[in-house]
């Protein structure tokens, strides 16, 4: 048996133009979207390939350029202090003149999208009330369209990025916009990245500048402090630097037999700078101690040193004072630097303050005067710098001289037991607040032979 079926033939229109061109658009579109797609993965490539925020901002604004196809781009980020928009990175023929123009906050299109914290397309600038043709005026190039979207992070809108004027001549519309605002998305993100990274170096290299000033700092501070073996003097002494390391510093030395001298001293400013100008400080010091026999004539023999030399405004508060080991004479100049605690035997105890001289480094001629005072067998002297008096607590009050006072004013009391019982006062006073200064303390205790 033969089987024949019905062949049924499927006519199919033939495609007209209009179908044709609608076809092409929607492949162009699909084109543009996978191109799109292709530059933000690039983008995401670039951010992970640098973390310099010049670098970042201009090879991310390079192909923000490109993909919308745009003559002209800029980043601007806001300067909260001056309170003005900054424009690290213009591309295009007058970039360079665009670079150097701070813009207001609240005038023209960047203006317009600080304020609302929106993007914006506009077609034609000249016809859109809020162009502002300042820029266009100063550096002679003439803006026909403007794609402006704000750079967010977290909500925080930190900058304006814009694209001006399609290579083609038309003008951008919101597809483009939809697209740069993206682009933008990822610039903020690339700047954020990067200024974290530039904080973090930051960080570490001011944490080495500590730590460099802490131990120029400690290589000039006495590695053992004399000692009497006939039990005339004892004398210690404690320096502990804050986190932001400064300049206090202290000394002792015996010029001459049978006196000791003894200085303390803080100087202006932390960091590198003030550790180093320690160091000179302490080497010029003991040169003039062991020249000079009186107080106040090493005093002005360092003033004169430190003012000729003196840099950004520099100086130091400075005690220096000589103890004659027989006699308890004790003879001592003061520039500037804090009072001393004098603490007898029986527990009796009261601040004596030095002459009126004003610190070192900053009058070259000043006359700086002695002053003298008679130690009693058993006296027990501590010198002192102001991170222990400006010593804060939780609620803002400092330690005082009252509380220096209070807490040593007990009888037989020893210099080592003086400051074990300050400095641990101090340390239970501001608990746990950071210490925002060197504390740096000096006990002399004397005996008659």
């Amino acid at each position: 048996m033969t089987v024949t079926g019905n062949k049924k033939q499927i006519n199919q229109p033939f495609p007209t133009d209009e179908s044709l061109s609608e076809m092409r658009r929607e492949v162009e579109t699909l084109r543009n979207r996978v191109e799109a797609l292709s530059s933000l993965m690039e983008i995401s490539a670039i951010i992970n390939s640098t973390l310099n925020l010049d670098e970042v901002m201009m090879l991310v604004m390079e192909k923000a350029q490109a993909v919308m196809n745009a003559e002209a781009s800029s980043v601007m980020i806001i300067n909260e202090k001056k309170g003005v928009l900054e424009c690290p990175v213009a591309l295009g023929e007058v970039g360079e003149k665009i670079r150097l123009i701070e813009l207001p906050m609240d005038k023209g299109i960047v203006g317009w999208v600080v304020q609302h914290g929106e993007p914006l397309n506009v077609p034609d600038a000249y016809q859109d009330p809020r162009f502002n043709p300042k820029v266009d005026e100063e550096t002679g190039f003439r803006t026909r369209s403007i794609l402006a979207a704000p750079l967010k992070v977290k909500e925080k809108l930190i900058g304006v990025a814009e694209v001006i004027n399609r290579a083609d001549g038309k003008a951008f519309d919101e597809d483009d916009l939809e697209l740069f605002s993206t682009f933008c998305r990822n610039v903020a993100l690339a700047i954020e990245n990067a200024r974290v990274h530039r904080l973090e170096l930051e960080k570490q290299r001011i944490e080495q500048q500590l730590e460099a000033a802490k131990v120029i700092q400690e290589s000039f501070m006495p590695e053992h402090l004399p000692q009497s073996l006939e039990g005339l003097f004892q004398v210690v002494a404690r320096s502990i630097p804050a986190v932001a390391v400064g300049g206090d510093f202290y000394d002792v030395l015996e010029p001459v037999p049978r006196t000791l001298g003894v200085a303390i001293g803080d100087v202006s400013g932390k960091g590198i700078p003030a550790a180093l100008y320690m160091a000179r400080l302490v080497s010029d010091f003991r040169i003039h101690a062991r020249n000079e026999q009186a107080p106040e004539r090493v005093l002005a023999a360092l003033n004169r040193v430190l003012s000729t030399r003196s840099r950004r405004g520099m100086f130091v508060t400075f005690f220096y004072s000589l103890l004659h080991l027989d006699t308890g004479e004790f003879h001592f100049a003061d520039a500037g630097h804090l009072p001393f605690l004098r603490i007898s035997r029986q527990g009796d105890s009261e601040w004596i303050s030095g002459s009126t001289g004003i610190p070192l480094g900053i009058s070259p001629g000043f006359p700086y005067q002695s002053g003298k005072i008679q130690l009693r067998p058993g006296d027990t002297l501590v010198f002192i710098t102001d991170g222990i008096v400006e010593a804060k607590n939780r609620t803002g009050e400092m330690y005082s001289f009252k509380r220096v006072q209070d807490i040593l004013s007990r009888p037989k009391l020893s210099g080592k037991d003086a400051l074990d019982i300050l400095l641990q006062d101090v340390y239970q006073f501001i608990g746990e607040m950071e210490q925002h200064d060197d504390v740096t303390a000096l006990a002399l205790g004397w005996r008659k032979p």
